[in-house]
Protein backbone atom coordinates (compact mmCIF):
# COMPACT_ATOMS: atom_id res chain seq x y z
CA UNK A 1 0.00 0.00 0.00
CA UNK A 2 1.37 3.37 -0.71
CA UNK A 3 0.30 6.71 0.96
CA UNK A 4 0.95 10.00 -1.16
CA UNK A 5 1.78 12.85 0.89
CA UNK A 6 2.08 16.11 -1.55
CA UNK A 7 4.88 18.13 -0.16
CA UNK A 8 4.74 21.18 -0.66
CA UNK A 9 8.37 22.46 -3.40
CA UNK A 10 7.23 26.09 -4.46
CA UNK A 11 6.09 29.11 -2.64
CA UNK A 12 4.99 32.46 -3.73
CA UNK A 13 5.15 35.38 -2.26
CA UNK A 14 3.82 38.68 -3.00
CA UNK A 15 4.91 42.38 -2.09
CA UNK A 16 2.81 45.18 -1.68
CA UNK A 17 3.89 48.76 -2.44
CA UNK A 18 2.31 51.93 -2.39
CA UNK A 19 3.98 55.29 -3.37
CA UNK A 20 3.56 58.91 -4.68
CA UNK A 21 5.07 60.27 -7.71
CA UNK A 22 5.11 64.12 -9.28
CA UNK A 23 4.38 63.85 -12.90
CA UNK A 24 5.78 67.05 -14.60
CA UNK A 25 3.79 68.48 -17.68
CA UNK A 26 4.50 71.05 -19.89
CA UNK A 27 1.78 72.51 -21.48
CA UNK A 28 1.04 72.37 -25.02
CA UNK A 29 -1.27 75.61 -24.88
CA UNK A 30 0.18 77.83 -22.91
CA UNK A 31 3.40 75.95 -22.16
CA UNK A 32 3.29 76.45 -18.71
CA UNK A 33 4.94 73.91 -16.31
CA UNK A 34 3.18 72.18 -13.91
CA UNK A 35 3.16 68.90 -11.75
CA UNK A 36 0.93 66.81 -10.05
CA UNK A 37 1.46 64.28 -7.70
CA UNK A 38 -0.24 60.94 -8.92
CA UNK A 39 -0.28 57.73 -6.44
CA UNK A 40 0.03 54.39 -7.44
CA UNK A 41 -0.14 50.65 -6.08
CA UNK A 42 1.75 47.77 -7.52
CA UNK A 43 2.60 44.12 -6.51
CA UNK A 44 5.69 41.64 -7.21
CA UNK A 45 5.97 38.38 -6.89
CA UNK A 46 8.85 35.66 -6.94
CA UNK A 47 8.95 32.19 -6.37
CA UNK A 48 10.68 30.54 -3.33
CA UNK A 49 11.76 26.84 -4.59
CA UNK A 50 11.70 24.14 -1.97
CA UNK A 51 11.69 27.36 0.59
CA UNK A 52 15.68 27.59 0.10
CA UNK A 53 15.40 31.65 0.22
CA UNK A 54 12.59 32.68 2.15
CA UNK A 55 14.56 36.21 3.42
CA UNK A 56 15.83 36.69 -0.10
CA UNK A 57 12.31 35.86 -1.87
CA UNK A 58 10.59 38.55 0.20
CA UNK A 59 13.37 40.39 -1.11
CA UNK A 60 13.21 39.83 -4.37
CA UNK A 61 9.54 40.13 -4.97
CA UNK A 62 9.85 43.82 -2.99
CA UNK A 63 12.21 44.81 -5.59
CA UNK A 64 9.75 43.52 -8.15
CA UNK A 65 7.21 45.59 -6.78
CA UNK A 66 9.42 49.04 -6.55
CA UNK A 67 9.88 48.49 -10.40
CA UNK A 68 6.62 47.83 -11.27
CA UNK A 69 6.04 50.84 -9.34
CA UNK A 70 8.48 52.99 -11.18
CA UNK A 71 7.02 51.40 -14.57
CA UNK A 72 3.56 52.26 -13.90
CA UNK A 73 4.45 56.14 -12.89
CA UNK A 74 5.70 56.52 -16.62
CA UNK A 75 2.39 55.34 -18.08
CA UNK A 76 -0.08 56.47 -15.96
CA UNK A 77 -1.84 59.82 -16.42
CA UNK A 78 -4.44 61.70 -14.62
CA UNK A 79 -6.82 64.42 -15.91
CA UNK A 80 -5.35 67.66 -14.40
CA UNK A 81 -6.06 70.29 -16.46
CA UNK A 82 -3.04 73.12 -16.70
CA UNK A 83 -3.92 75.38 -14.12
CA UNK A 84 -2.65 78.57 -16.33
CA UNK A 85 -4.99 77.93 -18.86
CA UNK A 86 -7.23 75.27 -17.83
CA UNK A 87 -6.23 72.88 -20.84
CA UNK A 88 -5.92 69.05 -20.46
CA UNK A 89 -3.54 67.17 -22.08
CA UNK A 90 -3.67 65.11 -25.35
CA UNK A 91 -3.92 61.86 -23.72
CA UNK A 92 -5.43 63.44 -20.76
CA UNK A 93 -8.44 64.53 -23.11
CA UNK A 94 -8.51 60.72 -24.52
CA UNK A 95 -8.83 59.37 -21.54
CA UNK A 96 -11.60 61.91 -20.40
CA UNK A 97 -13.50 61.25 -24.24
CA UNK A 98 -13.29 57.42 -23.60
CA UNK A 99 -14.78 57.98 -19.94
CA UNK A 100 -17.77 59.79 -21.75
CA UNK A 101 -18.34 57.20 -24.95
CA UNK A 102 -21.01 56.30 -22.72
CA UNK A 103 -23.70 58.80 -20.94
CA UNK A 104 -27.15 58.86 -19.42
CA UNK A 105 -29.06 59.24 -22.83
CA UNK A 106 -27.70 55.90 -24.18
CA UNK A 107 -28.16 54.22 -21.44
CA UNK A 108 -31.77 55.29 -20.83
CA UNK A 109 -32.37 54.81 -25.12
CA UNK A 110 -31.18 51.37 -24.39
CA UNK A 111 -33.54 50.56 -21.20
CA UNK A 112 -36.25 52.39 -23.35
CA UNK A 113 -35.88 50.30 -26.45
CA UNK A 114 -35.55 46.85 -24.67
CA UNK A 115 -38.77 48.09 -22.76
CA UNK A 116 -40.80 49.15 -26.02
CA UNK A 117 -40.70 44.88 -26.87
CA UNK A 118 -42.37 43.75 -23.75
CA UNK A 119 -46.40 44.53 -24.57
CA UNK A 120 -45.62 42.96 -27.74
CA UNK A 121 -44.01 39.64 -25.52
CA UNK A 122 -47.54 39.32 -23.43
CA UNK A 123 -49.82 40.20 -26.41
CA UNK A 124 -51.35 43.49 -25.35
CA UNK A 125 -54.04 45.05 -27.00
CA UNK A 126 -52.00 48.18 -26.86
CA UNK A 127 -49.13 47.12 -28.48
CA UNK A 128 -48.79 48.19 -31.67
CA UNK A 129 -49.09 51.49 -30.76
CA UNK A 130 -47.10 51.29 -27.56
CA UNK A 131 -44.09 49.51 -29.00
CA UNK A 132 -43.64 51.83 -31.99
CA UNK A 133 -43.80 54.92 -29.54
CA UNK A 134 -41.28 53.69 -26.91
CA UNK A 135 -38.79 52.25 -29.93
CA UNK A 136 -38.87 55.80 -31.35
CA UNK A 137 -38.23 57.56 -28.17
CA UNK A 138 -35.77 55.02 -26.64
CA UNK A 139 -34.01 55.19 -30.99
CA UNK A 140 -34.06 58.73 -30.58
CA UNK A 141 -32.43 59.00 -26.66
CA UNK A 142 -30.01 56.30 -28.20
CA UNK A 143 -28.52 58.63 -31.34
CA UNK A 144 -28.74 61.91 -29.32
CA UNK A 145 -26.33 60.00 -26.97
CA UNK A 146 -24.18 58.60 -29.42
CA UNK A 147 -23.93 62.13 -30.88
CA UNK A 148 -23.15 63.99 -27.91
CA UNK A 149 -19.97 61.43 -26.98
CA UNK A 150 -18.75 61.74 -30.58
CA UNK A 151 -18.94 65.76 -29.87
CA UNK A 152 -17.60 65.77 -26.43
CA UNK A 153 -14.38 68.08 -26.16
CA UNK A 154 -12.87 68.15 -22.34
CA UNK A 155 -11.37 71.78 -23.49
CA UNK A 156 -14.52 73.15 -24.67
CA UNK A 157 -16.48 75.56 -23.04
CA UNK A 158 -15.68 78.08 -20.25
CA UNK A 159 -12.00 77.21 -19.22
CA UNK A 160 -12.73 78.92 -15.55
CA UNK A 161 -13.54 75.74 -13.81
CA UNK A 162 -10.39 73.97 -15.29
CA UNK A 163 -8.49 76.19 -14.41
CA UNK A 164 -9.97 76.34 -10.94
CA UNK A 165 -9.47 72.05 -11.09
CA UNK A 166 -5.82 72.54 -12.17
CA UNK A 167 -5.32 74.94 -9.27
CA UNK A 168 -6.58 72.74 -6.78
CA UNK A 169 -4.25 69.63 -7.42
CA UNK A 170 -1.45 71.15 -9.43
CA UNK A 171 2.01 72.66 -8.37
CA UNK A 172 3.34 75.60 -10.80
CA UNK A 173 5.75 78.87 -11.09
CA UNK A 174 8.04 78.97 -8.11
CA UNK A 175 6.87 75.10 -6.77
CA UNK A 176 6.77 73.79 -10.02
CA UNK A 177 10.81 75.58 -10.33
CA UNK A 178 11.61 73.77 -6.88
CA UNK A 179 10.36 70.43 -7.66
CA UNK A 180 11.82 69.94 -11.40
CA UNK A 181 15.26 71.53 -9.46
CA UNK A 182 14.88 68.76 -6.92
CA UNK A 183 14.19 66.50 -8.92
CA UNK A 184 17.24 67.35 -11.53
CA UNK A 185 19.31 66.79 -8.37
CA UNK A 186 18.04 63.66 -7.56
CA UNK A 187 18.51 61.79 -11.76
CA UNK A 188 21.10 64.34 -13.57
CA UNK A 189 19.98 62.43 -16.48
CA UNK A 190 16.33 64.64 -16.77
CA UNK A 191 16.29 66.41 -20.01
CA UNK A 192 16.80 70.73 -19.92
CA UNK A 193 13.02 71.50 -20.22
CA UNK A 194 12.48 69.87 -16.99
CA UNK A 195 10.35 67.32 -18.10
CA UNK A 196 11.34 63.50 -17.53
CA UNK A 197 7.42 62.33 -17.71
CA UNK A 198 6.91 61.76 -21.57
CA UNK A 199 3.51 61.08 -22.56
CA UNK A 200 1.99 63.76 -20.00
Amino acid sequence: MFIHIPIPIVVKRVAAIRGAVWKLVSCTQCQQGYAYLLELEATGEDHDFVFLSGEGSEKRAQAQAAQNLIQKSRYCVLPVPCPNCGSYQEEMSRQLKEAASINPQQIAGAVILVLAAIPLMFGLASAWTLTPILGALGLTLLVFGYIRAFRFDPNGGDPEPRKALGQKYAVWDEQYAELVAATRQAQPGIPSDGDPSSGS
